[in-house]
């Protein structure tokens, strides 16, 4: 097949949440979207104890790797960020668009309003702080519903959606970005995009290829926090007492001079295997079904990593993952609690819901200051949930909740300010891990590009 090159207004790279949503808004203008993952129904992750899908591009393709969590959409300008004053307030309004896009193209939600405060934890109690926000719930199956139908009402508003097209290389005339150069996946035959804007919203996924593409054009990016973590699994009812009250709950502590959180709380739900293929990091996430129960509860212990504990967080992050593979053949850490923390109350019958992992024990890998941190939130959460400290409570890592390395950019419009005509949206950003951050600011550069003075609601065909 003979490839010609293109020349359209705008060409944006990942159909994520950033991709997706910033398409909605220049969906007038002549408009490619390339994406060099699958459409959601082909990203099916096998069913075998084993992972040893060394390509596995499960996490890329149709709705971004968000579309493999468990559709927790938090309605704040400032979770799934490391920056409190990152969206301005009128910015902030966008999230109505995003809610209201959600709702539309999702089948079923949950909605949880936000508390005052959790039974059993009273404020400060045992070095404990909890908050909450505004969240709706979609369920893993939901947001993979709503990346599909998101997807396929984009099309219909006239966006070319491409699938299984890898950008390469971007292209520059002088100071600006000129396109790219695209690779077809299963062709492997090559052509160029010339655009006059070029947004990238490549997600996690494409954070190491562009962070090696900017830095080869002399963008001096810059580090930042960045988040490492281990995942706790336990009976239902050993969480319940706080997820029966606000689901996605918020528990913070401190400890060997680290934040730490609770992190993406799954009820009834599943600990999940994921690769990420570009770091070359084998995690762990979880997953929750809104008609599914398993009987199992289970959420993340995430430590904050700052520059104050490491001069570079985001290495620090990578490497401690990829350390903690490489002491269990180049799987995620799985192990029993009373493994870890001798003494623990006798088992309470939690069979680890995660095959594709592999034994191992976490104080042998971690770092002494992380080791110490997470033992202390798992004994301080015991305290006021004594079910959690049983000897067969499973504990997994790494998980990582990864910043990529921070593209300077105008927050006002996230143009790069390096490199004109080049936006970057989402995770691939470095300041967003979160789908409604992420939308937030496809959005932003969306309206930045058309002109518009306030983004466009929910798209018609």
């Amino acid at each position: 097949m003979a490839y010609r090159d293109e020349r359209h207004d705008v060409l944006i790279i990942g159909s994520g949440p950033g991709g997706l949503f910033c398409a909605d808004q220049v969906r007038d203008a002549d408009v490619v979207l390339v994406e060099q993952g699958s459409a959601m129904p082909r990203r099916v992750c096998p069913d075998s104890d084993l992972c040893d899908c060394r390509p596995c591009d499960v996490l890329e393709g149709e709705g971004g790797a968000g579309s493999f969590s468990d559709g927790k959409i938090t309605l704040s300008a400032t979770r799934g960020t490391h920056g409190a004053s990152l969206f301005t307030p009128d910015q902030e309004r966008y999230l109505e668009v995003v809610e209201d896009t959600i709702r539309r193209f999702t089948p079923t939600l949950a909605d949880y309003p936000p508390v005052d405060g959790l039974p059993l934890l009273p404020a400060g109690h045992g070095g404990l702080a909890f908050e909450s926000y505004p969240l709706i719930h979609a369920g893993s199956d939901g947001i993979r519903a709503f990346g599909q139908a998101y997807s396929a009402h984009l099309r219909q508003a006239g966006v070319d959606i491409r699938q299984g097209q890898q950008v390469t290389a971007l292209l520059y005339d002088g100071g600006r970005v000129s396109g790219a150069v695209v690779r077809d996946r299963r062709s492997r035959g090559e052509y160029r995009i010339f655009a006059d804007r070029v947004v990238a919203g490549c997600g996690l996924a494409g954070a190491a290829w562009l962070e090696s593409e900017l830095a080869r054009r002399g963008v001096a990016l810059r580090t930042g926090p960045a988040d490492f973590g281990i995942r706790l699994e336990t009976t239902a009812a050993a969480l319940d007492p706080f997820i029966s009250r606000f689901y996605d709950f918020k528990v913070r502590h401190q400890a060997a001079g680290i934040s730490l959180r609770s992190f993406c709380v799954n009820g009834n739900g599943y600990v999940t295997a994921e690769y990420h293929r570009g770091l070359g990091i084998r995690g762990v996430n979880g997953h929750s079904y809104l008609a599914t129960r398993s009987g199992l509860s289970n959420l993340a212990i995430v430590a904050t990593i700052t520059e104050d504990q490491h001069r570079d967080p985001k290495a620090y992050v990578r490497d401690t993952a990829r350390a903690v593979n490489a002491a269990a053949g180049g799987y995620p850490i799985r192990q029993k609690l009373g493994d870890l923390l001798p003494g623990m109350a006798t088992a309470a019958g939690v069979r680890a819901s995660n095959p594709k992992t592999r034994p191992g024990r976490l104080q042998d890998v971690l770092p002494d200051s992380l080791l110490e941190a997470f033992t202390s939130y798992i004994r301080t959460l015991g305290e006021v949930l004594p079910p959690v400290l049983a000897a067969d409570t499973v504990l997994y890592a790494p998980e990582i909740k990864y910043y990529a390395y921070r593209v300077p950019i105008n927050p006002q419009t996230w143009e790069s300010t390096d490199v004109t005509g080049l936006y970057v949206v989402g995770n691939a950003a470095g300041y967003t891990a979160s789908l409604s951050a992420a939308a937030l600011s496809g959005i932003i550069a969306g309206r930045a590009i058309t002109g518009r003075t306030r983004p466009r609601v929910v798209s018609s065909p």
